[in-house]
């Protein structure tokens, strides 16, 4: 049964960055095509509900995920449900609802178009975090077939010595601190670290300008880049500039950006 609106409030934000994306997309399809709700839910291997948020018009899980697309009425509520993500172990459900009124075309086009959009965005999360794993497997295995490799063959010549036990060392710290994968993953690290932070304070900035001269967020943004070429300075000092100088001058509350 589909449940009043009424009874379903916007969820509180999760600090996911993840989650947080796919739920700004799914509202903005919302109301870009004027459905009175939506709901993402997510499933784990086994088909047990790990995630669901959900805005306006509460919908229930429905016939057949696999389905790509689906569209039914209840309740005199109009849904169209979409299948995510069933080719790996996250498979996940989105659907809108249209109180009293048929979805029309057009509408399907724009919800059409988003769902697409919040797919590729799960697929990416889960298709980088299964690389990455694979490349720290690989890498440690790597370095312990270089390992059993030496040291079986220490063995091979008997019980090893004091000058086998050094070598043994100098051969496991030397295959340890070669490991390719290791220093490009935290070369990495170090720059997404760094763009995330920078990304952050953006935001905050963005917001600043928002709240403080009533500009949009690309107006925000432009506004920033001005100041950055003009002062020749990185985005994110600029940022961070403004930050400050707005809390010094009690533009906002710090817990406000």
């Amino acid at each position: 049964m589909i449940r009043d609106s009424a009874s379903v409030a916007a969820a509180p934000p999760t600090g996911d960055p993840i989650v947080e994306s796919i739920r700004a997309l799914a509202l903005f399809a919302q109301r870009a095509s004027g459905a009175d709700g939506y709901v993402v839910l997510e499933f784990d291997s086994n088909g047990a509900l790990t995630t669901r948020h959900e805005s306006g018009l509460a919908i229930p899980r429905w016939g057949d995920p696999t389905t790509p697309r689906q569209l039914f009425h209840e309740d005199d509520v109009s849904v169209v449900a979409y299948s995510m993500g069933m080719e790996d172990a996250h498979a996940g459900q989105l659907a809108f609802a249209f109180r009293g009124r048929a979805i029309q075309p057009e509408k399907l086009g724009i919800l059409d178009r988003m769902a697409a959009l919040i797919e590729a965005v799960r697929k990416t999360h889960h298709a980088t975090a299964r690389l990455v794993s694979k490349i720290g497997s690989l890498d440690a295995e790597l370095a312990a077939i270089k390992i059993a490799e030496r040291t079986q063959g220490l063995l091979a010549n008997g019980a090893p010595d004091t000058s086998a036990i050094e070598t043994i060392a100098r051969h496991v710290e030397t295959v340890l601190q070669g490991r390719q994968a290791g220093g490009v993953l935290e070369e990495l690290v170090r720059h997404l670290e760094d763009r995330v932070d920078e990304r952050k304070l953006l935001v905050r900035a963005k917001a600043l300008l928002q709240h403080t001269h009533g500009m949009s967020e690309e107006q925000a943004y432009l506004q920033l880049r001005v100041r950055s070429r003009a002062s020749r300075k990185r985005l994110r000092v600029v940022a961070q500039e403004l930050i400050v100088a707005g809390s010094a001058r009690g533009w906002i509350k710090e817990k406000e950006i």
